[in-house]
């Protein structure tokens, strides 16, 4: 995590790589915004509810890409971060070889709702990245207007509408040209 991010925190939050120990959590973290989203009538991770995805979960956090963000050993967030595309990448941006980074997956714990935790991880991910000439890309489903605007508030990019599999997703894009120091 040293490599790719120059801090563990922020404000009253640490931010850890996730390890197996935390999978069952996550997997409830997710499923729990999953329903939430639905009872929204927003149509994003669906499939989460039915466990369909739980196998790619638990590999991605023993693969090192999955986050927790934590406060006093309770988890508010979570969020996956990288370097490689998945095939929703793929489906989403083309197969690039570029230096990229993606985030998926970022979810909010219903108890810290209202307290704009995404925005300010994002804000965290933005000061506390040691990546030059590269760009973070993320998505999510069009009808989405709160995450829509979430992205753009914080500096994405809108770049397309991508339409797969009877949805329309927005794709964003934010590019770092800094020097870390």
């Amino acid at each position: 995590m040293k490599e790719i991010f120059k801090s563990t925190s922020f404000k009253k939050y640490r931010v850890r790589l996730a390890d197996a120990k935390d999978s069952d959590a996550i997997i409830d973290l997710l499923a729990n915004t999953a329903k939430w989203l639905q009872s929204k009538g927003i149509s994003q991770w669906e499939h989460l509810l039915t466990g369909e995805e739980n196998e790619e979960i638990i590999r991605d956090i023993s693969n090192g890409v999955t986050y927790i963000v934590e406060e006093k050993d309770k988890i508010a967030a979570t969020f996956n971060f990288s370097s490689k595309q998945n095939d929703w990448d793929v489906e989403m941006w083309g197969k690039l070889d570029d230096k990229a980074y993606y985030i998926h997956r970022l979810a909010i714990n219903r108890e810290y709702q209202n307290q704009n935790l995404g925005r300010k991880l994002l804000h965290w991910i933005d000061e506390n990245i040691r990546l030059t000439d590269r760009c973070i890309r993320l998505d999510c489903v069009a009808d989405n207007p709160i995450l829509n605007h979430l992205y753009q508030e914080t500096g994405f990019t809108f770049k397309k509408y991508v339409e797969m599999d009877g949805d329309r997703f927005s794709a964003y894009e934010k590019c770092f040209k800094k020097v870390d120091k």
